[in-house]
C-alpha cells in the first residue's frame, strides 16, 4: 500500500486547482487518473512509494489496462495524467525523471468528428421540441448557445451574466487553462438571450452565481448542460453520442463547410493549436468530394459499352 506520500496527490491537486485554475471536472479526471494508478500498484505484491515508481510498472499499468479492454484513448488520457503528476513531482524536487515520460502507447484510430445535419439543427432552431415554460425556453437556449457559440459544456456550465457584453453582443470565455477568447453572438441567439434573461429575473431572486439556473433557480453544473443535451437531440439525429461535444463539432463543421477559413474557426473554439481544428477541414473536404463526384462530368462513371 502507498504510505504518507498521498500527501503529493494533495500538493498536486492543489497546485492544479489553484495556480493551474484547471476546471472542476478537468481536476476530478486527473485525480481519478491517479486512483486507478493507485489501485493497480496496490494490488501488487511489492510495496510501492510515488517516488519509487518506474518506467515498467508503468508499462505494466498499460497492459493490464489493455487487457481490460479499456479502449485506447482511455489508457492514454490515464497515463497523460499520471505523466502529468511526475512531471509536478520533478517540479518539487521529489523526482529527477519522469518514468512516465516515454511510453509505447495504443494508437488512437483516426476518427472524423461526427455532427448534425444541417437539416436537424434547422429543426432544433423552430423551438418546436420545447415547453412554452422557463424550462423549455431555458433547454432550448442552451442548445441554441453551444451550436451557435460552440462553446465546451464546461464554460456553459460557468458562464455568468458578467461574461455577456449585451450593448456588443459578445460573449467572454474563459475556457481551458484560463485562455480567454470572445465569441459574437447572431441576432436570433441574443433575442433568446435577452428573453430569457428577463424570464430568470421574474421568476427567481438574484441566488444563483450562472446564467443558467435549474428548475429551482440554482446554479448549473456540467452534468445538467450534459443531460439537456442528449433529451432533445435524439430527435434530430441517430447519432450515438449526443451529448454537448456533438454540437460543438457541428458548430466547426457547419463554418469550414461554408466557407470559414480555419484560424478563424480556431479562435472561435479556443483551440491551442491548429492541428486540432485541422479535424473538422476533413470533413468539409468529404462534403467537397461528394458535391464533385456528383456533380462534375469527368468525375461521374459511366456505365460500360458492351457492344464496343
Amino acid at each position: 500500500m502507498l504510505d504518507m506520500q498521498d500527501t503529493y496527490v494533495a500538493l498536486f491537486l492543489n497546485y492544479l486547482g489553484g495556480e493551474r485554475r484547471v476546471s472542476p471536472e478537468t481536476l476530478r479526471g486527473y485525480g481519478d487518473d491517479i486512483q486507478y494508478f493507485k489501485a493497480f500498484l496496490d494490488s501488487q505484491n511489492v510495496v510501492y512509494h510515488w517516488t519509487s515508481v518506474d518506467t515498467e510498472i508503468i508499462r505494466s499499468w498499460v497492459v493490464f489496462m489493455a487487457n481490460k479492454g479499456n479502449k485506447s484513448s482511455v489508457i492514454r488520457r490515464r497515463v497523460a495524467g499520471i505523466r502529468a503528476f511526475y512531471r509536478f513531482l520533478q517540479r518539487i524536487g521529489e523526482m529527477e525523471v519522469n518514468p512516465a515520460l516515454r511510453l509505447p502507447l495504443p494508437k488512437i484510430p483516426k476518427r472524423l468528428p461526427r455532427f448534425i445535419s444541417i437539416d436537424g439543427m434547422e429543426k432544433l432552431g423552430t423551438g418546436h421540441l420545447f415547453t412554452s415554460d422557463f424550462k423549455g425556453n431555458r433547454d432550448r437556449l442552451i442548445l441554441e448557445l453551444l451550436y451557435g457559440t460552440g462553446m465546451r459544456r464546461a464554460e456553459v456550465a460557468n458562464l455568468r451574466d458578467t461574461d455577456i457584453q449585451w450593448e456588443r453582443k459578445e460573449i467572454k470565455v474563459l475556457g481551458k487553462g484560463d485562455k480567454a477568447r470572445v465569441i459574437p453572438v447572431s441576432d436570433a441567439l441574443y433575442g433568446l438571450m435577452t428573453a430569457y434573461r428577463e424570464e430568470r429575473n421574474t421568476l427567481f431572486s438574484k441566488g444563483a452565481d450562472t446564467f443558467f439556473v435549474t428548475d429551482k433557480g440554482r446554479n448549473v453544473y456540467t452534468r445538467f448542460i450534459y443531460m439537456v443535451s442528449i433529451r432533445y437531440l435524439d430527435s434530430v439525429t441517430s447519432i450515438e453520442n449526443k451529448g454537448p461535444h456533438l454540437l460543438r463539432h457541428t458548430f466547426a463543421t457547419h463554418l469550414m463547410s461554408n466557407g470559414a477559413d480555419i484560424q478563424s474557426v480556431k479562435a472561435l473554439l479556443g483551440h491551442s493549436s491548429l492541428a486540432a481544428t485541422q479535424v473538422y477541414m476533413h470533413n468539409s473536404v468529404e462534403r467537397l468530394k461528394k458535391i464533385y463526384n456528383q456533380a462534375h462530368p469527368k468525375a461521374q462513371r459511366t456505365k460500360p459499352d458492351i457492344n464496343g
